[in-house]
């Protein structure tokens, strides 16, 4: 037989609790908001964020000064320097402040389009110095230094010491000399080389007639020795050397080392 049980209005019989589901959370209705966690991690946001700007100011402050330094060099060396053009400076290295403070440039690179070395006027300068000092007399404690001497440059030279009415022209990785020789053009190939500190000579390679190519002792034998013994000094100062030299599209390119070399000395060359 099917009982029917009716719970009445005012019945306080309990009832029987509801069987919490597994995957049900008891909430009691509370809501935190904040932390002493919370409160941690804004602080620290607001740490790094501070910490991230003054990284920021710093290094912009360092940057104009750099900038400022390098345009003042390039204006001192402007000044300094002859028939200087398309000069620049790069002083490499971070933070350049403590460098400054320090009074010594890690590393600084420099270059011309055109600028009087060695006592010749070049092009393509380029240079490389380590350890600049910032006060006087800016001494560089290493570098290296090249550029290209014009064969105009050098047509005066050779012509001092050959005695001949010579052009001096540049091409394919060859000088060539070429004068006048009892109505006939004589063309000498010849080639650079390091022959001192501050001196380069040249190795004569072929000498070219209208008829053919003749050897260099062909020739009267003081033009001969003259041709075979041509030298070409360079006015360097304390502390450089001459490294290399080759010949380039249009002249010469001198290649030089120092240590310990005071820069102005090192300008006014």
């Amino acid at each position: 037989m099917l009982g029917i049980y009716v719970r009445a209005e005012n019945d306080d019989t309990p009832r029987r609790a509801r069987p919490r589901r597994r995957h049900e959370r008891q909430n009691d209705g509370k809501v935190v908001v904040g932390g002493p966690r919370v409160g941690r991690m804004k602080r620290l946001v607001g740490l790094l964020v501070t910490l991230v700007v003054l990284v920021a100011v710093a290094v912009v402050a360092d940057r104009v000064a750099v900038r400022a330094a390098e345009r003042g060099a390039v204006t001192a060396f402007e000044q300094q320097a002859d028939d200087v053009s398309g000069a620049q400076i790069d002083i490499t290295g971070f933070p350049f402040l403590t460098q400054l403070v320090r009074g010594s440039l890690t590393h600084v690179t420099g270059s011309a389009d055109s600028a009087s070395f060695g006592g010749y006027a070049i092009s393509d300068l380029q240079v490389e110095a380590d350890g600049v000092s910032t006060s006087e007399p800016y001494r560089i404690a290493s570098g290296t230094a090249s550029g290209v001497i014009a064969a105009e440059s050098l047509q005066q030279v050779v012509a001092e010491q050959s005695g001949l009415d010579v052009d001096v022209t540049a091409t394919g990785g060859v000088l060539s000399l070429g004068f006048e020789l009892l109505g006939t053009t004589i063309t000498v190939d010849v080639t650079p080389r390091v022959s001192g500190p501050a001196e380069l000579a040249v190795d004569v390679v072929a000498v070219r007639t209208g008829l053919g190519t003749i050897s260099v002792d062909d020739l009267p034998s003081g033009l001969s020795g003259a041709l075979s013994d041509l030298r070409v000094p360079l006015d360097l100062p304390d502390g450089v050397a001459l490294d290399s030299v080759s010949a380039v599209e249009d002249g010469v390119r001198v290649a030089v080392t120092g240590t310990d070399v005071v820069a102005t000395d090192l300008v006014a060359s």
